[in-house]
């Protein structure tokens, strides 16, 4: 479906000039990806990724120690993955081939064959994808890809003569290249952060935050006991908190035992890294610096506590500083609260002391997880699966707190969120005018006694797929006061969210409730009674994510060939009803035509979507089916424009459950009458 392009007229007299937001993030793996991701969408947002290189687990702590010196790759590969364009075919083919890991238990000779092939362009042995998806590079790419194989290959060759064979068993094939490039370039580990940066043609900034010394990350915990490795702490452990972390010198990590003296250990060869002097320019100057979350004791505060960051960060007095906590425990948080993580990530910004900092040095605001408590999981081997805020225990200024729910569909940040609340608070401090940025939409079905229906259309509207549109979604179902088994079916139907009211009022009721849980910035009503198509979405969405529309009408009136025999087969031999119901809608299209100078063609249309931000303006006060109308009313009021989209609609009979009556109509021609009188909204 490709519904026609539509340019609503807009003025662009006295607009704020607009520029560009540096923002900066503190990130790690997956932990930031869609928070990444939103901000990527952004084409007003200059970003700059910050990470620490000292993950060591798997092929990426083998190779570390295959090559003496080197950092971790993977969480800058996974990055660059992210940051990379994949506008065309050959930037998709580079992103899958460094993707793609070699089988586990590869062997050492396949493993060289594998790489020596590469490096010659051979890729007829290999599997047939891999070589499809080499041929769709350019050329430039593939001969600087086969040159960081050939460069591994001729290192990994003369290690075998010492006898020193590396283990390429689940090994990305990303992470083979990043340790060409790292020989290439003479073994500066920033500089191959660069090159490989160059190399992927990424569109925004990545700086590994230290300059580059190889130390290796152990953690204390509360028991005393010790995590010996970065692995080890972000893999599956007891329950006791970890109580400090520390980065140790190569060669005394290497000497160490499981048995060495942690008190030891730590005093001959802990140490804080330096800051890589790009990362502290970019600290300096940015309009905002933005903690992320992740697994916070290896992704994020080894980074804080490298040496010049809290410096850098004081420094710039003028930035927004704003700390996202984790959504969910992790392995390495499984008892900490909101407190607890506010507490170590300030221990480790002063580096445990060295730096006498106060909180609102580095953090103006920060990001907590409020849980809905009616949709709140069970508890997780006893332990809460969400990180638990309490403002009690909390010690640090409740001000800069800002409680919602930040969770998306998969359990992540929903990066789109935290975009939301960022343009809040720069829009209100600097003179930059950002556009707005629109990433998910709310369904609200509101139902009453729908239970031969409403699972059918829930299921329906899950199924629906907004990606053509970038947007995610969200199913809301409200519940005005079923008498059946409505509300039940409805809880039934995965990943829908619903609700029901504490007294049964009405429609309006239901669809103000919906509102006021819906996290979208376009809200979308439907009904819960398959009398409209849900495909007729689309068009709806697509005319205020694209065309900026900011209301839009589904209307019935279109597409209607017949309405005489449509409303005869709905009322039968009721020609009361039939009358009503026929002319009713036109005296309510005329009357908004003579009420407030606007032709409304289907003012109760089912089908209809908001900009979130306009619809909540309009202080919604009706409770009954006469909400349709007030919000005709106050739109028309306030000047706004409601483009209306022919949709498909098929009406059921009384005995099919059609619960509309005259005295609704009447309702909704007093309600226009009333708003334009007198009553305000």
């Amino acid at each position: 479906m490709n519904p026609p392009t539509l340019e609503p007229s807009t003025s662009t007299a006295h607009e704020p000039r607009l520029s560009k937001l540096s923002v900066v993030l503190f990130s790690g793996g997956s932990g930031t990806q869609s928070i990444t991701e939103a901000f990527l969408k952004h084409p007003q947002i200059s970003l700059t990724i910050l990470i620490n290189a000292y993950d060591d687990g798997h092929s990426t702590g083998r190779l570390r120690r295959f090559i003496p010196g080197m950092l971790g790759p993977s969480d800058v590969r996974k990055n660059i993955n992210r940051l990379m364009p994949q506008s065309d075919q050959r930037h998709r083919a580079l992103r899958f081939l460094s993707d793609h890991r070699l089988p586990v238990g590869m062997e050492y000779p396949r493993g060289m064959d594998f790489v020596q092939r590469v490096a010659n362009q051979d890729w007829g042995a290999q599997s047939s994808e891999l070589a499809a998806r080499f041929d769709q590079l350019s050329v430039k790419q593939a001969r600087t890809f086969t040159g960081y194989f050939q460069r591994f290959w001729e290192y990994a060759s003369q290690q075998d003569t010492l006898g020193n064979c590396f283990d390429f068993t689940d090994c990305a094939l990303g992470n083979i290249l990043f340790a060409g490039c790292y020989l290439e370039e003479q073994r500066g580990f920033n500089r191959t952060v660069d090159a490989f940066a160059k190399f992927y043609e990424i569109e925004s900034r990545l700086l590994n935050i230290t300059a580059g010394e190889n130390l290796f990350l152990i953690a204390r915990k509360q028991d005393g006991g010790i995590l010996w490795s970065e692995a080890e702490i972000v893999s599956a452990q007891n329950p006791s908190k970890i109580d400090d972390i520390f980065l140790i010198e190569e060669q005394v990590y290497r000497s160490a035992t499981p048995s060495s003296e942690l008190g030891d250990l730590i005093a001959r060869g802990v140490r804080f890294p330096s800051i890589n002097p790009e990362a502290r320019q970019a600290l300096e100057s940015a309009d905002v610096i933005v903690y992320g979350p992740g697994t916070q004791h290896s992704s994020l505060f080894p980074s804080y506590i490298t040496r010049g960051v809290a410096e850098a960060i004081i420094c710039n007095q003028s930035a927004d500083k704003i700390l996202i906590s984790n959504i969910r425990r992790d392995f390495d948080m499984q008892e900490e609260d909101a407190g607890d993580l506010a507490r170590k990530f300030l221990s480790a910004l002063s580096r445990k002391g060295e730096v006498a900092l106060d909180w609102k040095d580095v953090v103006t605001h920060s990001f907590f997880q409020h849980q809905d408590r009616e949709h709140t999981p069970a508890l997780h081997h006893g332990v809460a699966s969400y990180i638990p805020f309490d403002k009690a225990t909390f010690s640090f200024p409740l001000e800069s707190v800002m409680l919602r729910d930040w969770e998306d569909q998969e359990g992540r940040h929903a990066g789109g969120f935290v975009l939301d609340e960022l343009q809040q608070i720069v829009q209100s401090r600097i003179d930059i005018a950002l556009q707005p940025f629109r990433h998910l939409i709310s369904i609200i079905v509101p139902a009453l006694n729908e239970e031969r229906t409403v699972e059918e259309t829930l299921k329906r509207l899950m199924a629906l797929d907004f990606q053509m549109f970038e947007l995610g979604k969200e199913i809301i179902f409200v519940d005005g006061g079923s008498t059946d088994r409505t509300f039940e079916i409805a809880q039934s139907v995965r990943n829908v969210k619903a609700y029901r009211l504490d007294q049964p009022k009405g429609r309006g009721a239901a669809l103000k409730a919906g509102i006021e849980k819906a996290r979208g910035d376009i809200i979308v009503f439907f009904p819960a009674d398959l009398e409209y198509q849900e495909k007729d979405i689309y068009p709806v969405v697509l005319s205020i994510a694209r065309s900026n529309f900011s209301a839009v009408f589904g209307t019935r009136a279109v597409k209607c060939t017949d309405l005489s025999g449509r409303l005869k087969s709905i009322y039968g031999k009721s020609r009361g009803l039939y009358l009503v119901s026929k002319y009713g809608g036109m005296l309510l299209s005329t009357a908004t035509l003579f009420l407030y100078n606007r032709y409304v063609t289907d003012t109760l249309t089912s089908v209809k979507g908001f900009d979130a931000r306009l619809l909540r303006s309009l202080n919604l006060q009706s409770d009954g089916m006469n909400l349709d109308t007030e919000i005709v009313a106050k739109l028309c009021r306030r000047g706004h424009y409601i483009l209306e989209i022919p949709v498909e609609y098929k009406a059921r009979t009384k005995m099919e459950g059609k619960k509309s009556t005259p005295m609704d109509g009447l309702k909704a021609l007093f309600t226009l009458i009333r708003f334009r009188f007198g009553a305000r909204g």
